[in-house]
């Protein structure tokens, strides 16, 4: 292994490094004030709401960027390191098309890893696909890895016990794994190679390879920057959506239409394809709503499709992929969510 892999792969570990250790922090704060917060989350969702309707949207805007801010600039920084560091035959061989479930067990099995949330893995997503990985296996990734976060899987156990817990690892994986082998298939054929980010590498006609590592460092930002400029537009326009979705669906609403049946558990996977909940926020929302009356079926609904997906995260992803694609696999996901919310209602019927 040359130097410059080693230094590539230095600087991949750092970044998800400082990731998980920022949100393996918030699960162990989280803990400890555990039923603190879902006495106010309660209260706050029995409430009727009379605040104007632009002010959700502010408030939407100031919740994502406390939340997501770092993840989502460390993984702009992570998308461009792979752009210029990733060895495309590397990025090929574990996570390209046409070499069984192997690919899907790698993105499925090692995205979790980073616990990151379904807009900060838009950027890695980007860098991924780009770099050789097949269409399936990066939307197992792109799906696994929020969904099967290991610190929100942790504080699923504190806030929700076991059984939700194992639950939702086995859903997460699975769901992930076989949404993006279906998309795949559904798309075979049909999708244009995906179109390199491109920015000037070169300098006085030496190839990238052999540029020095302060060349090569500012490419990796100037990558960083192009998928800043692609993503992010559609990431914020997102947001606002959900401020408005907040606006017009009262909490005493939801709690209303969200106890056990068939129709519950379709609207609470269906809530958590659109909806934006911050990483980690989930959990202490589904454990007030399940103290309000919500149904087990729906509450394991939510806990798939919420973590994984959100309109903010489904139009950034417009911009790497034809929106057919974001639009099919949403589709396949909430339909896993409900068939999981069933499933799970069925034997634990009650929280």
């Amino acid at each position: 292994m040359d130097r410059r892999t080693v230094f590539a792969i230095g600087i991949l570990v750092l970044i998800f490094a400082v990731i998980i250790v920022y949100e393996w922090g918030g699960t162990w704060a989280g803990v400890k004030v555990t039923m603190e917060q879902n006495k106010v989350i309660t209260a706050k969702l029995l409430e009727e709401n009379k605040i104007p309707v632009y002010m959700f949207i502010v408030f939407t805007i100031i919740d994502y960027a406390k939340h997501s801010w770092l993840c989502l600039l460390l993984a702009f920084i992570a998308a461009g390191a792979l752009q210029e560091f990733a060895p495309r035959n590397a990025v090929i061989k574990l996570m390209g098309s046409g070499r069984g479930f192997t690919p899907y067990v790698v993105a499925g099995c090692g995205g979790p890893l980073l616990s990151m949330c379904s807009c900060s893995i838009i950027p890695l997503f980007g860098g991924l696909y780009k770099r050789g990985a097949g269409l399936g296996p990066a939307i197992t990734f792109l799906l696994a890895a929020p969904a099967f976060n290991p610190a929100a899987i942790l504080l699923t156990l504190g806030l929700l016990g076991w059984k939700f817990a194992i639950a939702r690892i086995m859903v997460a994986i699975t769901a992930g794994i076989l949404v993006g082998y279906i998309t795949d298939r559904v798309f075979k054929n049909k999708l244009p190679l995906p179109e390199p980010v491109r920015i000037d590498t070169e300098v006085n006609g030496m190839l990238q390879e052999n540029q020095s590592f302060g060349k090569r460092l500012v490419n990796m930002f100037l990558y960083s920057w192009e998928f800043v400029k692609m993503v992010l537009p559609l990431i914020i326009l997102g947001v606002i959506g959900a401020g408005l979705v907040k606006a017009f669906l009262p909490p005493s609403l939801i709690i209303k239409y969200l106890g056990n049946g068939v129709l519950p558990i379709m609207l609470s996977s269906a809530m958590g394809v659109l909806m934006y909940t911050p990483t980690l926020v989930e959990v202490p929302l589904i454990r007030g709503l399940l103290e309000s009356g919500m149904g087990t079926g729906a509450a394991m609904a939510f806990l798939l499709t919420g973590p994984a997906l959100s309109l903010p995260s489904i139009l950034g992803v417009c911009k790497i992929v034809k929106p057919r694609v974001p639009a099919v696999y949403a589709t396949f996901m909430w339909i896993c969510g409900t068939i999981a919310g069933l499933i799970f209602w069925f034997f634990v019927p009650k929280f």
